[in-house]
């Protein structure tokens, strides 16, 4: 049997090296979710590098979320969808000088097909649980002086439901991503929140895809009016 791990001949960059075999073996499908991988004396004969490139390549792994190391059983490819796999891009993202007309051109593209895929997919116990979620959302929003705190934790707690309920582990992980990115700058108390989650949540609720993309557009412009509202003065 061939050894899939075997490459030509050494190269540099061998901690990357081996990170991208394994990454390269993914990609083929010749390595599965929950499948253990060879030992790391097998690993290091097989790509011709040092013991401790392998376990400094599968330390980074790990770290990703992309291998578990289980104490007396061996490593093996992850197999469930890990956070982790997107902290290494948002650890990038903070340590820039952040692009919120970029970022927000990406979050609106999500809530667009992630809506589309709720209406498609969602169940009615689904349905159920997000109506209970905003009418909790809603009641806080109601109050005479709402706790942004309090409001802040809703609103991002119906916005995972949202990813949660379209059915679609990565989006649901690339979407929960760039939400924590946003949760410093939500403002659930701003003028027009309330009505543009109603009117949201109820062309969810009808199935009805127009009125809610409809509803996700300005969603958005009134994020970016609280978001430039709070931004500190030049």
């Amino acid at each position: 049997m061939k050894d899939k791990f075997t490459v030509a001949e050494e190269r540099p960059s061998a901690v990357h090296m081996v990170i991208d075999k394994i990454k390269e073996l993914l990609i083929q499908r010749k390595l599965s979710p929950g499948e253990l991988i060879p030992s790391e004396t097998a690993l290091a004969e097989s790509l011709k590098v040092g013991r401790g490139t392998i376990r400094e390549a599968l330390k980074i792994l790990s770290a990703y979320g992309v291998i578990e190391i289980k104490r007396g059983e061996g490593t093996y490819i992850s197999s469930a969808s890990n956070k982790r796999l997107f902290d290494s891009s948002l650890f990038q993202i903070l340590v820039q000088e952040p692009d919120y007309a970029i970022l927000t051109q990406v979050r609106e593209l999500l809530e667009e097909g992630i809506v589309k895929l709720v209406i498609q997919f969602a169940t009615e116990e689904d349905l159920a649980a997000l109506d209970q979620s905003m009418v909790t959302f809603l009641a806080e929003l109601g109050k005479a002086e709402p706790s942004v705190a309090a409001a802040g934790k809703c609103d991002i707690e119906y916005h995972r439901l949202l990813s949660k309920f379209s059915h679609n582990g990565i989006v649901e992980n690339i979407y929960n991503f760039v939400i924590e990115l946003f949760s410093p700058t939500i403002c659930p108390t701003h003028a027009g929140v309330y009505e543009v989650h109603s009117d949201l949540h109820r062309a969810i609720m009808e199935r009805n895809e127009e009125r809610a993309l409809e509803a996700i557009h300005l969603h958005t412009a009134i994020w970016i009016e609280s978001h430039e509202a709070h931004l500190p003065e030049n």
